[in-house]
């Protein structure tokens, strides 16, 4: 919609047309396209991760103890789909909190604790994974449900020590000025001991776990790998060995030993010498 504005400067009337319909229009599409992109973001994470834990529950060859924190993980993922996506959506498009402090309160609380779980999962699951490929025999029998059930409790135990402070103790913020106004906003405890804290416990040291853990895995692996290929290679040389000298071939002395008379069988040497000589003395 296009709007005439007149103004009068310095006793000159100037007119000027705001056209105010092509604003609303770009805010409006911009608006749908976040809200789909969004939308499609969290049905699929959601689908994806309810699929992950029926999964484990219907299949019985599934239901391990290996996985456990797989699917822990997925929980974890899903809580953030379902508990943290929806009004964090919301609050992109409104760009205000309209919630309330309570409301507030406990979507950061569970913002952090899922994404902390998150994170935490990953990084007992490289572990787990470590000490599978480098003790196969003696971890295989210490992973038993109950140590699985333990290592998954540690996980949301973390995650909630990290979580629960700005809920219980130091406070998130609601409020914020810009320029001169009031807004209500949404945003996690920004008290620079506990953004120490929890950026440290939740991102930095499970980030550096990660990497040593994998790093040893892959060089564990390749080590593996390497001895499978000798040992491969001794077992086809050994086995050429043995087919060569049934068919006959084999190094020089096996040659040159089966052809030497054997010191067990004197006889049957004479024998053919005078056998030999006999008919020599007949053709003469």
């Amino acid at each position: 919609m296009a709007s005439n504005t007149t103004i009068e400067i310095n006793g000159t009337l100037s007119n000027f047309t705001f056209n105010s319909t092509a604003t609303t229009s770009d805010i409006s599409v911009q608006t749908t396209l976040i809200t789909i992109i969004l939308s499609m973001v969290i049905f699929i994470t959601a689908v994806g991760n309810i699929l992950v834990c029926v999964a484990v529950c219907l299949v019985r060859k599934l239901r391990r103890p290996c996985n456990y924190l797989l699917v822990s993980l997925a929980v974890s993922d899903l809580c953030v789909a379902i508990l943290v996506m929806p009004m964090a959506m919301i609050y992109e498009i409104k760009q205000t909190w309209i919630f309330g402090e309570i409301a507030c309160n406990l979507w950061v609380s569970f913002d952090v604790l899922s994404c902390t779980a998150s994170i935490l999962n990953l990084c007992m699951i490289s572990v787990d994974r470590y000490n599978a490929i480098t003790k196969p025999l003696d971890y295989g029998v210490k992973r038993t449900p109950k140590r699985m059930i333990i290592y998954v409790f540690l996980v949301w135990l973390g995650a909630a020590c990290i979580s629960l402070p700005p809920l219980l103790i130091l406070g998130n913020e609601h409020e914020q000025e810009v320029n001169g106004t009031t807004t209500n906003v949404c945003v996690v405890c920004q008290h620079i001991g506990y953004q120490i804290y929890a950026t440290l416990c939740s991102f930095y040291i499970p980030l550096a776990v990660m990497i040593l853990v994998y790093y040893k895995i892959f060089r564990a692996a390749r080590r593996i790998v390497l001895d499978e290929k000798r040992a491969q290679s001794h077992l086809d040389a050994h086995c050429y060995l043995e087919i060569s000298v049934k068919n006959g071939g084999g190094p020089p002395e096996n040659k040159i030993s089966s052809q030497s008379p054997s010191p067990a069988n004197p006889a049957r040497v004479n024998h053919r010498t005078s056998s030999a000589s006999t008919n020599t003395t007949v053709s003469t």
